[in-house]
């Protein structure tokens, strides 16, 4: 049994909470929360306790300094820095640091942190559920999660890792977590912006009024993932994409539920990051820029 520090009371840091406090003791840090603070998951018509330690982040000096072995941060891509910062000095030599978030971003500012023992791995997940309130999670649909390393360490001892975490429905490990991200990049372009601009659910984005703005998008992306060297194809990405629409018919993407509660969105490490590599790689990329732009501007207009 594992000693397993999660980052972040969103959603899927409490479906992360719920399956892994199974095998593994959780502790649970959190903005709001606190020692006395129980967290809830729902399946269906089914409620009950998540099993984990509660600290916010002003109790940190309740962990032990270098203790901490393993460390998932589930939270916004744009979070993971300062959160970072927050909890490096409780981190073992060895510890083994596991990210999760949608979007992409650049590793390397977090790498270059990293002493030579301690892991960088990722990990992608079609978990989905919503919070019903801010203490309770409803569980809404399996996925697939797959783990990746991203550094050479890590690489050597992602069997351990995978281990503490084989309570997650479905997991597995993938050498090739780059190229899955990119891949769940391009649907979130495809799902999120757009759920969000027009504040609908995922199921609805299949309806024919959104299928050019949808096509434009994504193939913009996938042209720049393709310069970037990432094996994609357009048509593959889109009938992925549409699948999920599908699958999670019922949900709100996470996006639109930022707008709507006025939370900081991840448009930047989706959109705008294809709009930053297009430049560096000299490609117009005018519909994911239009999308950066709304959705900047319908968030700063709340």
């Amino acid at each position: 049994m594992a000693n397993i520090v999660i980052i972040g009371d969103g959603a899927i840091g409490l479906l992360y909470s719920h399956f892994l406090s199974a095998n593994n003791q959780i502790t649970l840090i959190t903005r709001s929360g606190d020692c006395k603070s129980n967290y809830y998951y729902q399946y269906n018509e089914q409620q009950q306790v998540i099993s984990a330690t509660v600290l916010n982040t002003t109790q940190l000096n309740r962990l032990k300094t270098k203790a901490l072995d393993t460390v998932i941060f589930a939270v916004k891509a744009y979070q993971v820095n300062d959160a970072f910062s927050l909890v490096k000095p409780y981190l073992s030599d060895n510890c083994n640091i596991v990210l999760s978030h949608n979007g992409l971003s650049d590793l390397d500012p977090l790498l270059c942190q990293l002493q030579s023992q301690q892991g960088l791995y990722f990990l992608t997940t079609r978990l989905a559920g919503f919070k019903v309130t801010p203490i309770k999670v409803a569980h809404t649909g399996y996925g697939e999660s797959i783990l990746g390393s991203c550094n050479a360490i890590a690489a050597t001892r992602y069997k351990a890792v995978l281990s503490q975490l084989n309570n997650l429905p479905n997991i597995r490990f993938s050498e090739h977590i780059n190229q899955l991200r990119w891949q769940k990049l391009l649907i979130n372009i495809a799902i999120n912006p757009l759920s969000a601009l027009y504040n609908v659910k995922n199921g609805a984005l299949r309806a024919p009024i959104f299928s050019r703005k949808i096509l434009n998008t994504v193939n913009e992306a996938c042209h720049v993932a393709k310069k970037m060297g990432v094996n994609v194809t357009l048509a593959d990405v889109l009938a992925t994409a549409y699948q999920v629409m599908s699958d999670t018919q019922n949900n709100f993407s996470s996006m639109q539920q930022d707008v709507a509660h006025s939370r900081v969105t991840e448009i930047d490490a989706m959109c705008g990051y294809i709009c930053q590599q297009a430049k560096i790689l000299d490609i117009n990329t005018p519909h994911n820029q239009s999308l950066l732009d709304a959705i900047r501007h319908k968030k700063s207009a709340i």
